[in-house]
């Protein structure tokens, strides 16, 4: 990218390492509570708690990327990690796991991400020329799309052969190569800082909340979004359980299930702009919707672990294309000046599910109930969800 092309080296891959370092730690934290305890409830619990600081710290990091220095946001966000994940450790190192600790550390790790993940996003512009942009987010797309696919085979691959918690050191130390890399984007990029960040805080908050609140279109797209992340994560928080204790399969089958349904992600990557800009969105968003949940559905036609990853690449083709096309409405119909904070407010209403959605799976399972009936009834509800998205102010959108 000419003379921005070093910088942005520099950014992705920082985060093509610290995307390597998240897939240990997704595969391994579970592994670690089911090889310990056995329990699904609690591997569910674990998995919805790494998504409650998304719904409370989403609009302050926001906020803090809009007031604050970028790189430097960046670094003592990993920075911050590098200590969280070590508690973590020392948490499940011992020999009886107090599992407040357990959900509080986790809790912890997880909430650096919401509050860098906007100064990520918005850093791009000051490291990339504007004819650039498309080839910047590509990468960072491919990167992300490639991991889906080999991050669980090779995650699970580290993982068996060197155990849960040396794989989650291995995650600590990505988060120390990544505030390495990042020291060397230029010490220039700044941003203006705001005295009052709490009334500015506030008054963000309100004005995105209004505007999301107000826009039929989009308000009916964050609710769509929250019955749908409910749906997926009841099953998605309770995959590794399923797998490996219900049917009895290897971590390796397992993986290999998850990097297959990770081709679905790939393959609607590289078609989502034609598909796009084909079909109306309205139509596409609904219809891809009650196809990712008949999708879910196959799930109970068949236990073998090629067959579950071909019908999860397709449960994934669908949900991307399904977010490929909320994402594109959303830029298109909003306006920029509010755009953030729009996503910000959009975002914690439909992630507000997912720790529900993981805690419901696993309470269904803890109380006996089979697999069988956690597939059944996230698939339904992500149908009726499509179902009642076409029905909605977002189903008549062109």
């Amino acid at each position: 990218m000419e003379k921005t092309e070093p910088n942005f080296t520099y950014l992705w891959t920082s985060f093509l390492v610290s995307s390597i370092g998240d897939w240990l730690y997704r595969l391994a934290l579970p592994i670690i509570i089911l090889q310990r305890t056995g329990s699904a409830y609690h591997a569910a619990t674990v998995f919805g708690v790494s998504f409650i600081p998304w719904v409370l710290f989403s609009l302050i990091g926001g906020s803090l990327a809009d007031n604050y220095p970028k790189k430097k946001i960046l670094i003592l966000g990993n920075i911050c990690a590098v200590f969280s994940s070590v508690f973590l450790i020392g948490v499940l190192s011992f020999s009886q796991i107090d599992f407040k600790l357990l959900y509080f550390a986790v809790f912890i790790l997880a909430s650096v991400d919401p509050l860098i993940h906007p100064s990520f996003q918005s850093i791009i512009p000051e490291i990339v020329r504007k004819e650039q942009f498309a080839k910047a987010n590509a990468m960072i797309q491919t990167i992300d799309n490639t991991l889906s696919i080999m991050g669980p085979l090779a995650g699970g691959s580290i993982v068996m052969l060197l155990g849960g918690i040396n794989a989650l050191w291995i995650d600590t130390v990505s988060f120390v190569l990544a505030v390495g890399i990042l020291r060397l984007l230029p010490n220039k990029i700044e941003s203006k800082r705001s005295k009052h960040i709490i009334k500015k805080l506030w008054s963000d908050i309100v004005e995105g909340a209004k505007y999301s609140f107000h826009q039929r279109v989009i308000f009916s797209g964050s609710m769509m979004f929250l019955f749908t992340n409910f749906a997926l994560n009841m099953f998605e928080a309770n995959f590794i359980f399923y797998m490996t204790k219900t049917l009895n399969y290897p971590l390796v089958d397992a993986t290999i299930a998850m990097s297959i349904g990770g081709i679905g992600s790939l393959i609607a990557g590289a078609l989502g702009s034609k598909i796009v800009s084909r079909y109306k969105a309205g139509v596409l968003l609904s219809s891809s919707t009650i196809l990712a949940g008949i999708s879910t559905l196959l799930l109970l036609g068949n236990t073998n672990y090629l067959y579950i990853g071909v019908v999860l690449g397709l449960v994934s083709f669908f949900g991307t294309i399904n977010v490929i096309t909320y994402f594109t409405l959303r830029q298109r119909t909003v306006p920029k000046e509010i755009l953030g904070r729009v996503v910000s407010v959009t975002r914690m209403i439909s992630y507000a599910s997912i720790p529900v959605g993981s805690w419901f799976g696993g309470l269904l399972l803890g109380w006996g109930e089979p697999m069988f009936v956690v597939i059944m009834i996230a698939g339904v509800i992500r149908t009726l969800a499509g179902f009642i998205a076409r029905l909605s102010p977002l189903g008549k959108e062109v």
